[in-house]
């Protein structure tokens, strides 16, 4: 059977919607799966920019250097294209999380500022590489913490200080999953500008959080 090779056919008039999410043909050639990457990146940049409402086929082709009919070929929707930016999100946050557990263990020894840099350097990696992963769910009226990254970072803050009760331990970590939300939104309201520094300044906040709470010269109360 021939490989699938998009071509310039847009979808016929009267056709049957494809339900939301789903990929018309995953391709299997190499040359497919690079023109499907490129039109993922430019559905980032175009969504980085105007938020997912405002985002349309026809500027994303524009940007993938694409014609429309091509991207229907790939995507039936545009919910198609957030369902598959979904998924690259997915896997890599996976990767994030797991290089973060790799680090729980130095908890117990590194000196603070060590181990804030190489606990949220895979996390900081992440949010300068893809910030529009914060846009896709920045309008929802309630944000979800990743359960994955929560136990994460409890078995790291549990290590660092194993005398924590679990009531001040919950609540450093509501404290660090607001300083990174905040820093998150940042980078969505300046469409991605300066994500590299913006996320500095997360370190930096962070650290200065866990260090009020682990030195009682520099506790506020």
């Amino acid at each position: 059977m021939a490989e699938f090779e998009p071509t310039d056919m847009e979808p016929p008039e009267g056709a049957d919607p494809a339900p939301p999410g789903a990929v018309a043909r995953a391709p299997r050639q190499e040359r497919g799966r690079k023109r499907l990457d490129e039109i993922l990146d430019a559905a980032e940049q175009v969504m980085l920019e105007v938020g997912p409402t405002g985002a349309s086929i026809q500027e994303i082709a524009r940007r993938a250097g694409a014609s429309v009919g091509s991207i229907y070929h790939f995507f039936p929707t545009k919910e198609a294209i957030l369902t598959a930016l979904q998924a690259r999100y997915a896997e890599e946050s996976e990767e994030v999380v797991l290089a973060i557990r790799n680090e729980v263990a130095a908890g117990a020894t590194l000196p603070l500022a060590q181990f804030v840099d190489r606990l949220l350097s895979p996390l900081a990696a992440f949010v300068e590489r893809r910030p529009a992963a914060f846009v896709l769910g920045h309008d929802k009226a309630e944000k979800q913490k990743d359960p994955r990254m929560h136990d994460t970072m409890w078995a790291a803050l549990r290590t660092r200080d194993p005398a924590c009760s679990d009531e001040e331990l919950a609540r450093r970590l509501d404290v660090l999953f607001i300083i990174g939300s905040g820093i998150a939104d940042s980078i969505v309201r300046s469409g991605g500008a300066d994500a590299a520094k913006r996320v500095v300044e997360m370190k930096r906040a962070m650290y200065g959080y866990l260090l009020a709470c682990e030195e009682p010269a520099h506790r506020l109360g």
